[in-house]
């Protein structure tokens, strides 16, 4: 087997991301996937029609549509921030693109890359396949970041990747910890790639900190965003990553080569939901903090299952007693039952006995899929 087929072997069997769970049409209920269950606003569905009408149907810039970047610029980057800038910014294939692309464009074969265990799987398989060495960093019981286990892990490392809030934890990185994080990162000359796909959605009055409003992060810090979450639009295939011009330039190089420019209408799309949609994600906002009240009083104490109440994101983290067996065994029994979970295992060693339930779903999908799982340990 040449080297470029063994690596691809590797990554397929070292993989943790599953697609056997995902939404088939079937009569299982899911809460497994990050799809929220509201339609896109209709001022972005309007100024995409619009945007075709008026003939918008040619290949964009590569690196982003003017008018975008410029609105990404005015809406999502503080003024005062020296990465307010055209050069700071690539318009990508969503967050899936535009994380690949970055870890892609700046990993080479042997470098160390800190990422959260538990923590979204998409990262371990891009950097897999840059060729990268991974190391994996916890957190405290508090639920803070560990930051001494992280300061020691930094001295070999070449970057670190933080989701904010976390998937699959739900847990937020305040303004002490970015902090203290960009003195470790400036100590060890530390690349810092945040994944803010669920950029604002925090509750109970949490505050959420992107990493671009941390000034000293700024000379090594790129963000990756998408309107997926925020605006309910999936399908729609938008993100976008701000960074410094060095980096950004590296990422642009890994996406124009693996994705192309964005969807050129679907652009225009997405300078409507910055500058005309936050009343509507405001409200969805709101609405998934209705969502995990209902899902936690589905839950709680009605079951040998444990969680702490999230305070971001649209999950909830679940511990289940380790006798039922591991996640995917557990996952599957749910699938029997009728409801579609997360396996636990999909997000590290840290999720072995635990699986990550969505309340990005409707009500009525969170009541019933809620009764199906825990229906699967009452045996």
């Amino acid at each position: 087997m040449n080297p470029a087929a063994a690596r691809i072997e590797e990554i397929r069997t070292n993989s943790l991301r599953g697609s056997a769970l995902s939404a088939d049409g079937g009569s299982a209920i899911s809460l497994a996937i990050g799809e929220p269950s509201f339609a896109t606003p209709e001022c972005v569905v309007e100024a995409q029609a619009q945007a075709l009408a008026e003939g918008m149907t040619h290949y964009a810039v590569q690196t982003g549509a003017p008018d975008l970047v410029k609105a990404i610029l005015a809406h999502a980057v503080p003024p005062s921030s020296p990465l307010c800038d055209t050069r700071n910014v690539l318009v990508t294939h969503g967050g899936t693109a535009g994380l690949s692309s970055t870890i892609l464009g700046l990993i080479d074969p042997g470098d160390v890359v800190l990422i959260e265990n538990p923590t979204y799987s998409l990262y371990a398989d891009a950097i897999r396949l840059a060729g990268g060495t991974i190391r994996g960093f916890g957190r405290r019981p508090d639920g803070g970041l560990d930051l001494g286990e992280i300061r020691k892990l930094a001295v070999s490392a070449k970057m670190i990747i933080l989701c904010q809030p976390s998937n699959p934890m739900g847990t937020v990185v305040g303004a002490e910890e970015w902090q203290e994080l960009s003195e470790i990162a400036g100590a060890c000359d530390l690349l810092v790639l945040s994944d803010e796909a669920y950029d604002g959605i925090v509750f109970d009055g949490c505050e959420f900190v992107s990493a671009l409003a941390v000034p000293g992060l700024a000379d090594r810090l790129i963000v990756s965003r998408t309107f997926s979450k925020k605006y309910a639009m999936t399908g729609w295939r938008v993100g976008y990553l701000v960074g410094t011009a060095e980096l950004v330039a590296a990422a642009s190089t890994a996406h124009r080569t693996f994705n192309g420019a964005v969807n050129t209408a679907n652009q225009y799309a997405a300078i409507a939901a910055l500058e005309r949609a936050a009343g509507e994600a405001e409200a969805m906002r709101r609405e998934f903090q209705e969502r995990r009240a209902l899902m936690v009083s589905c839950l709680r104490d009605k079951g040998p299952v444990d969680f702490s109440v999230p305070s971001g994101a649209f999950y909830l983290w679940v511990k289940y007693p380790e006798h039922f067996g591991p996640s995917q065994t557990v996952a599957a029994k749910c699938l029997a039952s009728g409801v579609r979970v997360r396996p636990g295992s999909e997000f590290g060693t840290g999720g072995t006995y635990r699986l990550r339930l969505s309340f990005a779903p409707d009500r009525e999908s969170i009541v019933e899929g809620c009764r199906r799982f825990l229906s699967v340990f009452e045996t």
